[in-house]
């Protein structure tokens, strides 16, 4: 089948704010992801523009978050004595954010503020053709028998946060929490392998890679053996977009529709290869009722 371009909406800040809130959220959902140009990267209209789309979701972890904007994370590389400013490279890794909540109606966004001469970008992977894809290859001789025998729409995985990766890759990326922020975490949440955007109607395969570690009534082994065998047909064939930020960039996706990972990329102290973003989340079914 092979790998195909997935295409960003792509707006000026201007034509973003100008937008009926309704009208954007709905053009994000069905684009999957957004990009807005903006010549600066200041927080506070970054902050009222994801308002607008809905309710802020505040991080796990909290140290990383702005003394005056509690709900922005700071994702950086940049180190000081020693210490990170910032999420170093907690993300590089396919996930779905928030999908170990069971309010997962997340939009995830980043201001781009600092961009280092290389690397620093945000890659996704389209979850809605991709699902597609995997229908049309399970009728074919190429696709596993056990594959081939699911009913991929009955069944629920069970979430919860992690890199399940790590279980078949010693060398797999993961963000420690600890213990305090452990305990604050909800046990394991269930969600639907196959699951209905509730704004565009699109089926989309579900954070099949990540924080889905088991479904519901089968042996883990089995379970992570499916998963797998899914996320890696999404990693051939699944239309990719990579995004290489500018200062003052705001990308926003759609975390029921896609998949996305950070870059690897090495320490900072604060040169040309530094990199500064700021990330907010927001439940977009919040925002319905006052959008």
């Amino acid at each position: 089948m092979g790998m195909t371009q997935m295409v960003p909406l792509t707006l000026d800040y201007r034509e973003a704010v100008n937008m009926p809130d309704h009208q954007l959220r709905q053009a994000i959902a069905e684009y999957k992801v957004a990009v807005i140009k903006c010549r600066d990267a200041a927080l506070e209209p970054y902050v009222d523009l994801m308002k607008r789309l809905g309710k802020p979701v505040h991080h796990i972890l909290e140290n990383f978050c702005l003394t005056h904007y509690r709900e922005v994370l700071t994702i950086s590389n940049v180190y000081e004595k020693g210490a990170p400013l910032g999420v170093h490279d907690g993300g590089a890794y396919w996930h779905t954010d928030m999908s170990y909540k069971q309010a997962n109606t997340v939009l995830t966004s980043m201001l781009s503020v600092k961009v280092p001469d290389t690397s620093g970008e945000t890659e996704f992977i389209d979850c809605v053709s991709g699902l597609q894809r995997v229908r049309s290859w399970m009728k074919t001789g190429e696709c596993p028998d056990f594959i081939k025998e699911l009913n991929l729409d009955s069944l629920q995985a069970s979430h919860r946060f992690g890199n399940r990766d790590a279980l078949r890759n010693a060398d797999a990326k993961s963000q420690v929490l600890e213990k305090t922020q452990r305990d604050a975490m909800e046990a394991q949440v269930l969600h639907p392998l196959v699951i209905q955007h509730p704004l565009t109607g699109a089926h989309a395969l579900y954070a099949a890679a990540a924080t889905s570690f088991g479904i519901t009534g089968w042996p883990d082994e089995f379970a992570r053996q499916v998963l797998d065998t899914l996320f890696d047909f999404l990693l051939l064939h699944a239309p990719r977009y990579k995004h290489h930020y500018q200062r003052g960039d705001i990308v926003i996706w759609d975390n029921l529709s896609t998949l996305h990972r950070g870059p690897v990329i090495p320490k900072s102290e604060g040169g040309r290869d530094a990199r500064l973003l700021y990330r907010m989340n927001v439940d977009f079914n919040e925002g319905l009722h006052h959008g």
